[in-house]
């Protein structure tokens, strides 16, 4: 299909969408927020209290992890951390506001696209000098016409006052879901590299001009400003704190930094006047840092306090949670609005790690509340010392049990085939009296003394973290390609150990049994954890895999915590599982990808296929793996479909056949326009 038929089928959809798109929602409901979605949720996060200081770092050997010496508290090295906290804000905006959100991304994503182009040209003009079809003067005269164009371009867009009839574009979602800056909500100026990549190449040119530089070094630092990122820092960004509430800890203001953009939604809303929701509210999510400065956070009792005096949420459905990181417990909230333990009747029966509230009529009180360090109730479950101790009680043929190891291949996956898709406790842990100690993987012991293979710790390939290693120097080396890492001792790694990470106090062993990925956890549990139990036995060795259970105890009326074995997930209730969940089924035979061995259905073994789903982006540079068969993609290795999936996720569903019809136009413009040759 030409690009111009291609068009003209864009613009019959888009008058057929303005002349019979039916809304899904009415008139009223357009004044409200989405279907089972608050107005505002508001989740505030101490983090964890420190007990453990990483010092000394040296290199893991080959793709292990980085290792670190660690200091405890006493020791010299050891210093308390700043308290500090994150919270997660999601509000709806007003139609105003969305409205402005709109004309904002439109003129950000046009910026962006300018940006893109302005940085190629300036590219074929500096080929050029290498081809030998412009000398070095020229090229710098062409780059200095170029700017001045783009310089103009850029105001005029700035300037601009850009109306909702503008096209949002799927290619511009993805961008605003992968790239907005969120620090352009406070100016409603957008953030680019363009306007000081235009500086910079100016400032070059200008010196050279002068006669401050030679024409060699004048291209050498136009090729740099072609390549550098320049966003705004805007130094009073942190300062603007969009209406944030009062919070303070022990009387010290908390302030609000390092704010991100996280999301944006519905979709169908975002698309504005494409899919007819363009008077429709969004919301947006964002995160941020909380620091309470010269606050340390040490071993001691804090108070919290909340309020949000400036914000209205009259009528208005608000959810805030506040919880704290792990090795600290709540142990007293005080407040006029309605408190939720997360279903318990009060603190002291709750985990006392989190609690959320909603203001009465939506009017929001303000709060207090007390934390200190120490581990919460765990509703009964089982740490990993107690599932130690539980496990030594346990008999099998008069042999008394303990927490399973895993030593060989086969007994890994003997273990793995009679888990369900609980959490379970092995046997090993982190000695930090070893003399091997380290963070996050040196020193791991097995409870039966036997040696601990860290071979099946989980692995994944990291594409742009790739290196050469010298196994004799101890050393990496990254500005070297894999064919240049031949010398003697030298190993190129590709793959790296993702567990153990030491993500907190994580000293303790336990396994997903869904994924049968091995995990490094805190020893103190948060969630009803089952286990493996190993009997040695003379000639082979008996397993039994217990999950948690409870019964009812008529007479004291309460539930009593036990343990049964384990029924373990198949293969094929795994795959529909996954296929539930929306897990990738490249060639469409049932087979979720990651149980398929040929995802593309063409013949090759994915461990020797380097592009698994055959759309003609090899797997290291495909951004969206798992093309249905037959689609054609963008040079991300993304189709229409999987663009338009994953925009909707928010929503679960898209709005109307001529959204979809427009949509799908846009996204076939985009195709034959990034299309690989």
């Amino acid at each position: 299909m030409s690009r111009t038929l291609t068009t003209l089928f864009l613009v019959a959809s888009l008058i057929s969408g303005v002349l019979f798109f039916i809304p899904d929602n009415s008139a009223e409901y357009d004044e409200e927020f989405y279907e089972e979605q608050p107005y505002l949720q508001y989740d505030f996060h101490i983090n964890s209290f420190k007990t453990k200081e990483w010092y000394n770092h040296t290199y893991g050997e080959y793709g292990f992890p980085d290792q670190h010496q660690i200091a405890f508290p006493g020791d010299e090295e050891f210093e308390y951390s700043e308290l500090s906290a994150s919270v997660y804000l999601r509000r709806e905006y007003s139609q105003e506001e969305s409205q402005e959100f709109r004309k904002l991304a439109i003129k950000s994503f046009t910026l962006y696209e300018m940006d893109k182009n302005y940085k190629k040209q300036i590219n074929q003009i500096l080929n050029g000098t290498i081809m030998g079809t412009l000398t070095l003067e020229q090229a710098i005269s062409e780059i200095a016409e170029l700017t001045n164009s783009t310089d103009s371009l850029y105001f005029e867009l700035l300037n601009k006052d850009i109306a909702l009839k503008e096209l949002i574009t799927l290619d511009m979602i993805k961008w605003i879901r992968d790239e907005f800056d969120i620090e352009s909500m406070i100016t409603n100026i957008p953030s680019t590299n363009l306007d000081n990549r235009i500086l910079a190449v100016n400032e070059t040119i200008t010196s050279y001009s002068n006669g401050n530089i030679t024409a060699y070094d004048c291209i050498s630092l136009l090729e740099d400003d072609s390549h550098s990122d320049y966003y705004h820092e805007d130094d009073d960004a942190d300062d603007f704190n969009f209406n944030v509430p009062i919070v303070t800890i022990n009387g010290v203001q908390a302030v609000f930094t390092d704010w991100n953009f996280e999301s944006v939604g519905p979709s169908s809303s975002l698309l504005g006047p494409l899919s007819g929701n363009g008077q429709e509210r969004l919301w947006i999510g964002q995160w941020m840092h909380v620091v309470f400065p010269n606050l340390t956070h040490t071993p001691r009792e804090y108070t919290i306090y909340f309020d949000w005096p400036d914000e209205n949420f009259t009528g208005k459905e608000t959810n805030f949670f506040f919880s704290v990181g792990h090795g600290q417990i709540i142990t007293e909230v005080s407040t006029e609005n309605s408190v939720d333990y997360m279903g318990y009747n009060s603190l002291e029966e709750s985990y006392q790690e989190w609690f959320s509230f909603k203001g009465k009529n939506g009017s929001v009180k303000p709060l207090t509340a007390k934390f200190i360090p120490g581990y919460g109730k765990t509703d009964g479950s089982t740490d990993w010392q107690e599932a130690v101790n539980y496990a030594s009680n346990l008999t099998y043929q008069n042999q008394s049990g303990h927490l399973a190891t895993i030593t060989t291949l086969e007994e890994a996956e003997l273990i793995y085939s009679l888990l369900d898709g609980n959490s379970y406790w092995l046997g090993g842990f982190h000695n930090l009296s070893s003399p091997e100690y380290t963070e996050p993987s040196g020193g791991w012991e097995w409870i039966s003394g036997e040696p601990f293979n860290h071979s099946f710790w989980p692995t994944e390939t990291d594409v742009d973290g790739r290196f050469c290693y010298n196994e004799v120097l101890n050393d990496r080396s990254w500005d070297i390609k894999e064919e240049e890492c031949i010398e003697e001792g030298n190993v190129w790694i590709s793959e790296y150990y993702v567990e153990p990470n030491e993500a907190g106090s994580e000293d303790c062993l336990e396994v997903w049994g869904f994924d049968k990925y091995l995990n490094d956890a805190p020893c103190k549990s948060r969630g009803w954890m089952g286990f493996v139990v190993e009997y040695e036995l003379n000639g082979s060795n008996h397993y039994e895999a217990y999950d948690p259970t409870w019964e009812w105890d008529e007479e004291n009326q309460t539930h009593i915590l036990g343990y049964v074995i384990a029924i373990p997930l198949t293969d094929d209730e795994r795959n529909d599982i996954l296929k539930e969940e929306g897990d990738p089924d490249a060639d469409n035979d049932g087979i979720v990808d990651e149980f398929d061995d040929d995802d593309d259905n063409d013949g090759i073994l994915d461990e020797n296929d380097m592009d698994d789903d055959n759309d003609g982006i090899e797997d290291d540079s495909d951004v969206c793996p798992g093309t249905p068969i037959g689609e054609s993609v963008d040079v991300d290795g993304c189709s229409a479909s999987q663009i338009l999936d994953d925009i909707s996720k928010d929503d679960g569903s898209l709005p109307g056949f001529n959204f979809v019809l427009a949509s799908f136009s846009v996204a076939l413009i985009a195709i034959i326009r990034k299309r690989r040759q």
